[in-house]
């Protein structure tokens, strides 16, 4: 995989997945704002706009409804940067669930994360990337 210069957003609350996902990224060129988050995601929109936003379903460990990455965080994101693609991971929800809560129009690509392979992570972020640059 080609290094890139692209902006990339992570919001995820739990922390080893937003700094192996951090890491691994920048380490492919990309530059990377992380949230943990609603509010931080909030912020990190003015240093926007990014290419493709990483996201966790549930931003809330202790809340087994919560959506609030895709309800919330994706809704403000898609409104904000319309050309903004999302990669949704999730190990509680199934795509159709994950797109229940997204915008229809959504530039959506969904993740389970308990079958992760990072390299259709790494390809799929590629495509997006060049998507939204050309």
């Amino acid at each position: 995989m080609e290094k890139t210069s692209s902006k990339i957003l992570i919001v995820d609350d739990a922390p080893n997945w937003r700094t192996t996902l951090e890491t691994l990224l920048k380490s492919y060129g990309y530059t990377v704002t992380v949230a943990a988050s609603v509010l931080d995601a909030s912020e990190a929109f003015r240093s926007g706009p990014f290419a493709v936003a990483i996201l966790d379903v549930r931003l809330d460990a202790f809340d087994d409804s919560n959506h609030e990455g895709v309800s919330t965080v994706l809704a403000a994101a898609h409104q904000k940067f319309p050309q903004m693609s999302f990669i949704v991971i999730s190990s509680y929800y199934n795509e159709a669930d994950v797109r229940s809560f997204a915008p229809p129009d959504a530039n959506l690509f969904y993740f389970d994360k308990n079958n992760f392979l990072i390299d259709k992570l790494l390809d799929t972020l590629q495509q997006l990337v060049h998507q939204n640059v050309d």
